[in-house]
């Protein structure tokens, strides 16, 4: 081409360029200008601040659907865009930026916008969330990110300087020492045992292995290696581990709480062990834990297939199960963050029906085992979830939540805490239940602390060590207890929820009369039928008992419902074994009234009872229970009422009531003084004497009423004379021998039907304790 062509091309280039510049935005007619191009917008930027880490989400319009054709800055700093569509952008916010509050710019072609408000960038380590339930995974990947301990162990329960803290702690303070010393000691008499091995229990169901490793065994030597830093505990730990990624299952499809259990102990190895394990070793670990627990956890709860649904619950089984699961997935986040972020939110937002199951006054229906049992995992998945996460999104600061550390001491008397349903005995000054210092410490509670640490002196008065166990060692706050008062005798309370309300002498020795008497829902979690069972303490001895404790193990059909039913006709023939069967379930083995006694279950399995009376002074206080609706087979109405007579140290039951029929009619009190018990020659008064101190009770109406005794059984269970015959043969060798209580009883041969009855029973210390005059329930004072 000659110059002349070239010149004449690049002017007609020109033109052609020209035409497209003022032709563009006409249309073919050239009548009406084009609309004009769509607009880029920010409508929100989620999170608003956060650091290294955290994953922000940009809404708004126009966007481009292909990543690599969208501009983001923060400030001078160009992000990379993780994902786009035309209304959303994604990126992760990268390290090295100082922290500070920036511009936010997204560009898409030409166009640019800002958003509204600046993103603020924080350092790690001064990251805290603002988030409450519910959440999602974005929140929880981006609390991970701020916070800022991706790659650091330990961070679950403790840190490299909690342990350095606790080592010292250990060497300076008695009450810590012990603990500490006991831990390496434990630890030191596992080494030489046998590996656990996979096994199933009697039933078929549970790995009881699974526990006995995961609460007996790894706690101790995850922290005695720390503390010593002998490879001896952590290569023990990992050879079980090793072993358990070769078992068939951890239950998961079968029990998930055996599933739960084995997560937390998984968890707290890999964050404890994490510099002594090989790569591979976390891997394998890691690996297990997901196809065990996380993955079939993750499947049940989106609607899988399940035994039972136990992250609808709000018991124990929540606590465990969730919390297993949120403190594995905290311990190995880096290995998938966008799998953990999404369980882990998924299972914080499922446990807050079990942290409003606790309200008002922090009461577990369940009683002191299952509390323990629940709340221990649960309290672990809030330290490590406040550690990695900055929060509990609101779960560890539900009011009852906040209350349930004090609940073991609100139903304790001067030697034993009340039991209820499937809890065991805890009879005694030295078996009273204990709480634990993770609810003082991170309440920053100091009366809490001052009350658990005293409690625990207290209890274990006669025992080297004096701590509640390595949990109390982790989370003891001395100097929260320095600074807390010992706490008042409480004379009187009432526990909201249980439905448990006791009255005492307000005198700080072990001797006070103590009563409480327990109401609420047969149909609690691993209820029994125990509406209006009652406990006596006087003279530092349990007199009276209102639960015998639960079978131990839980034999196969102890969860099984029984034949006849509550509201079958009455019948003498056992045709269904199960629940109401067990003498420790059924009425007939509290220290309640029975009527009509046959086959059938004593109370109405799903009825509930509630107070409807109190008062309390100086002078003594009541409380009255309404057992309407858990017998309202055999009565049109009926109430019991628990008095205290402070002014002479004297105790009432009365029960007030009209029967339907005119069946016989228990009152039972079940207790370990019935040994050489001496009723006087009228039947009006019984003695009790135990450990050689002496307790009366005397009846006061009917006037008809003598006392019995059932002596305690070495070989047999004490059955009613109605319900033995019924009972003994179909329940045979299936029973646990109460060898250690009798019964102290009333029985009215027969009742009138529509008749108002009234027993009226007295307790005191002194035969000079005299009775008031009988007064109707509804017409007591604290006076008469």
């Amino acid at each position: 081409m000659d110059r002349t062509d070239y010149m004449i091309s690049v002017k007609w280039m020109v033109v052609v360029a020209l035409f497209f510049i003022t032709g563009c935005g006409k249309n073919p007619s050239g009548d009406n200008p084009a609309p004009p191009a769509k607009r880029v917008t920010i409508t929100n930027v989620s999170p608003a601040k956060g650091g290294p880490g955290t994953l922000v989400t940009i809404s708004g319009q126009n966007f481009n659907a292909l990543a690599g054709n969208n501009f983001i800055r923060i400030g001078s700093n160009p992000m990379a865009v993780a994902t786009s569509s035309t209304t959303q952008l994604t990126f992760t916010l990268p390290s090295g930026i100082a922290s500070g509050n920036y511009e936010l710019w997204v560009r898409v072609g030409t166009d640019s916008v800002r958003a509204a408000s600046p993103f603020e960038v924080i350092e790690p380590g001064n990251f805290v969330s603002t988030d409450v339930i519910p959440i999602n995974e974005a929140i929880v990947n981006n609390c991970f990110y701020g916070v800022g301990l991706q790659n650091v162990h330990p961070r679950l329960f403790f840190s490299e300087a909690d342990v350095d803290r606790i080592k010292i702690q250990a060497q300076t303070d008695a009450f810590a020492k012990s603990t500490y010393d006991d831990i390496i000691s434990k630890a030191n008499a596992i080494l030489p045992t046998a590996l656990l091995d996979y096994g199933l229990d009697g039933a078929n169901l549970r790995i009881p292995n699974i526990h006995k490793f995961s609460n007996e065994q790894a706690p101790f030597l995850v922290l005695a290696y720390l503390f010593t830093k002998d490879t001896r505990y952590a290569n023990r730990c990992w050879q079980q581990l090793d072993r358990m990624t070769t078992w068939p299952d951890w239950g998961a499809n079968r029990h998930f709480l055996d599933a739960g259990i084995g997560a937390k102990a998984a968890a707290m190895a890999y964050d404890g062990l994490y510099h002594y394990l090989s790569a591979e070793q976390r891997n394998k670990l890691a690996g297990a834990v997901r196809s065990f627990v996380l993955n079939p956890g993750r499947s049940q709860i989106q609607g899988g297939p399940s035994p039972f649904k136990w992250w609808l619950t709000d018991d124990n089984w929540n606590g465990i199960c969730h919390g297993g699961m949120i403190m594995a997935s905290l311990a190995t986040y880096e290995t998938d963050p966008s799998f953990h972020s999404q369980l882990i939110a998924t299972c914080a937002n499922g446990m807050l029906k079990y942290m409003e199951s606790l309200g008002p006054d922090g009461a577990s229906e369940e009683g002191m085992s299952y509390w323990s049992y629940g709340l221990t995992n649960t309290f672990l998945a809030f330290e490590s979830m406040k550690r990695v996460l900055s929060t509990t999104y609101g779960l560890a600061e539900q009011p009852g939540f906040r209350k349930t550390g004090m609940f073991p001491y609100m139903v304790s008397g001067p030697v034993g805490t009340a039991t209820f349903g499937d809890d065991y005995l805890y009879n005694g000054k030295e078996n009273r239940f204990l709480s634990h210092f993770w609810f003082s410490n991170y309440f920053k509670d100091a009366p809490m602390a001052k009350a658990h640490y005293d409690a625990c002196v207290s209890v274990n008065a006669n025992r080297t060590v004096k701590m509640n166990g390595w949990m109390d060692l982790l989370f003891y706050p001395k100097e929260l207890v320095g600074q807390g008062a010992p706490q008042a005798l409480a004379d009187h309370g009432y526990i909201r929820g249980i439905e448990y309300a006791y009255l005492q002498e307000n005198t700080p020795d072990d001797n006070r009369l103590y009563a409480g008497i327990h109401g609420g829902k047969n149909d609690a979690s691993h209820g029994h039928l125990d509406a209006g069972t009652f406990l006596l303490q006087a003279n530092g001895e349990n007199f009276a008992i209102g639960n015998l404790g639960v079978e131990n193990p839980y034999p196969a059909d102890f969860f099984s419902t029984t034949n006849p039913l509550y509201t079958s006709s009455a019948t003498n023939t056992a045709a269904t074994p199960g629940r109401f069967y067990y003498y420790r379930v059924r009425t007939e083995g509290k220290s309640a009234m029975v009527f009509n006694p046959d086959a059938r279950p004593e109370q109405k399995p799903n009825g509930a009872s509630s107070f409807t009376a109190q008062a309390n002074d100086a002078a003594g206080g009541y409380y009255v229970l309404d057992l309407g609706d858990c017998y309202s087979r055999d009565v049109s109405s009926y109430k019991r009422g628990i008095k205290l007579r402070r002014t002479t140290g004297l105790i009432t039951i009365q029960d007030e009531f009209v029967a339907r029929g005119n069946g016989p009619a228990y009152w039972i009190m079940h207790s370990a003084a019935t040994d050489g018990i001496a009723i006087s020659g009228d039947g009006k008064r019984a003695t009790m004497t135990k450990n050689g101190k002496q307790f009366h009770a005397t009846i006061q109406a009917p006037s008809d009423a003598v006392f019995s005794v059932v002596h305690r059984n070495e070989s047999g269970i004490n059955y009613l004379s109605e319900t033995a015959p019924i009972f003994n043969s179909i329940m045979n060798g299936k029973n646990s021998i109460n060898r250690w209580y009798g019964k102290l009883q009333i029985k009215l041969n027969s009742t009138t039907p529509g008749e108002a009855k009234t027993i009226r029973v007295d307790f005191s210390k002194s035969l000079q304790a005299t009775g008031a005059t009988i007064v109707p329930l509804s017409g007591w004072t604290t006076g008469n």
